[in-house]
This record gives structure tokens, C-alpha cells and sequence, in this order.
């Protein structure tokens, strides 16, 4: 009786086996994935050294924004790289580990970050990077104070802002003009 048992189980695992295999090459067949290599360079160093940073690639161009520098003391500038060269801005805020977000507009939403070196505190400073124009609006409060969090634009245009660290956290809403607004 357990041999049979034993035989009727091998079998089983064999038939599932080959199943599998034949669903693995199915897929493969379906899915053919190019292989694309590149030629990685090196670019040149960036104006300020910096981590807690952001980095977007937006209006066809590598744009780095805020985050902190040597002493962990926030840094207010951003770098844009073109023609072979980084460019540095000045940010109306710091962002140290705060949030970007690229939105539909091609225009980017940079919010909170800790408020002192040290990652101490959390910040409520909103702006607005225009790429075309490389300037900053600096033009609102989120509702709640925040640092390490997330940002998402929806359809309708609103974002949703959620996260923080080691501070109370309640999901806020950007209605996409001036205003934030805890849900």
C-alpha cells in the first residue's frame, strides 16, 4: 500500500514536471526579450557632492535635486546635465530625503525632507521645478510634516503623498493647483 502510494506520488510530480516544462517554453516562445547593449560613460563629477538626493531624467536631461553634502548638512541646489556639463540651481528648499515626482505636465513636485542636518526633523516646503525654464516656485505647505515619502500622480491630475519617517503619517491629497489636504 505505501509503495503504491510512493509510485502514484512520483508519477504525479513527473506529469506536473512536464507540464511546467512545456508551459516555460510556451512562454518563451511568446515573450522574445531583445537583448540591447549599451556603452555605459562616465560623467563628470557633479558640482556638489551629494546623498539623500533625487535623480530624475526629465525634459531629456539628468537632473539631480537636493539631498544632503559632506557634514550631512542640506544642500539648496539641484544640477541639470547638458552639453557634457553639470549646471548648477538653486532650490528654494533643501528636500533632504524628501520627494520627487515627475508629473504629466513634464513640470516636477518636490516636497517635504528633513528640516536639519542629521536627518533631524521633517519638513513641510512644497516647490515646483520647471525643466524648460530651470527655475523653482517654492509655493505651499503640505498638510503634515514629512521626510522619506512617496508622491503619485493620478489620472485626474490630484497626487497622493504618503509615508514619513519616525513621524506620524496620514495620506494627504495635492489637489494639482495650490492646495495639500489630509484624507
Amino acid at each position: 500500500m505505501k509503495q503504491t502510494a510512493i509510485i502514484t506520488l512520483i508519477s504525479l510530480f513527473a506529469q506536473l514536471n512536464m507540464l511546467a516544462q512545456e508551459t516555460s517554453m510556451d512562454s518563451q516562445q511568446q515573450a522574445v526579450c531583445p537583448v540591447v547593449k549599451i556603452q555605459p560613460e562616465q560623467l563628470p563629477s557633479l558640482n556638489t557632492p551629494r546623498s539623500g538626493h533625487h535623480t530624475l531624467y526629465v525634459n531629456g536631461e539628468i537632473t539631480v535635486f537636493g539631498g544632503h553634502t559632506s557634514g550631512f548638512v542640506p544642500t539648496p541646489t539641484a544640477e541639470y546635465y547638458k552639453n557634457g556639463v553639470w549646471h548648477q540651481m538653486d532650490m528654494v528648499y533643501t528636500h533632504d530625503a524628501g520627494s520627487a515626482l515627475v508629473l504629466k505636465s513634464g513640470k516636477v513636485l518636490l516636497s517635504g525632507g528633513f528640516e536639519r542636518g542629521l536627518g533631524i526633523g521633517q519638513s513641510h516646503e512644497v516647490e515646483m521645478y520647471d525643466p524648460k525654464t530651470h527655475t523653482f516656485d517654492g509655493f505651499g505647505c503640505l498638510d503634515t510634516k514629512r521626510a522619506s515619502h512617496t508622491q503619485v500622480e493620478l489620472d485626474h491630475g490630484k497626487v497622493v503623498i504618503a509615508g514619513n519617517w519616525y513621524h506620524e503619517d496620514a495620506i494627504e491629497v495635492y489637489d494639482g493647483n495650490i492646495t495639500f489636504t489630509n484624507m
